[in-house]
């Protein structure tokens, strides 16, 4: 399979989850909160076990320490999905920002080919979903993280799949 073949499957799968997420967003936010909290008591517990079985305490404590905030801040998100929603919400506010100014600086190096509209509709939208975020829309807590994770999946799956149409016709 080409990889054009492949940013384009991807791209309307994501097109699709971003437009189910935009649809039921407390759902898609709690979602994500859930899966969240499991990955981190998950991974900060098997961390844990590992390093308290080890049995060199002194060397490792901050990764012990590590793993245990590790293990209560997935324990907290799954106690208090909604709460947990609000933090998430900040994070990935400053990731798409960051995601989003990244894109945006290598907007130069594409100018004039055809990936530069793509790159530059991906960027900006992560980059205006993070500003949103960052600067005081966090009070519409328990749908906020869903509608950022709908439009984040659908202009991702826009810049990806145009990408890998551009690619099958051999334009980038």
């Amino acid at each position: 399979m080409r990889a054009s073949s492949t940013m384009l499957g991807i791209g309307v799968a994501m097109m699709i989850a971003g437009i189910f997420a935009i649809i039921n967003p407390l759902a898609a936010s709690v979602a994500v909160t859930t899966i969240v909290g499991l990955v981190l008591l998950v991974a900060g517990g098997v961390s844990l076990i590992s390093l308290l079985a080890d049995g060199s305490y002194r060397s490792r404590m901050w990764n012990i320490v590590i793993a245990g905030l590790s293990v209560i801040a997935g324990f907290w998100m799954l106690t208090n999905p909604l709460e947990g929603t609000v933090s998430l919400t900040i994070i990935l506010g400053a990731l798409f920002f960051v995601i989003g100014l990244i894109r945006l600086l290598m907007l130069p190096a594409l100018r004039g080919t055809p990936g530069f509209l793509p790159l530059l509709i991906s960027g900006g939208a992560s980059v205006i979903i993070g500003l949103l975020v960052l600067f005081g829309f966090a009070e519409l807590q328990s749908t906020l993280l869903g509608y950022l994770l709908g439009f984040q999946l659908l202009a991702e799956g826009i810049a990806l799949a145009a990408l890998g149409y551009l690619g099958r016709r051999g334009g980038v």
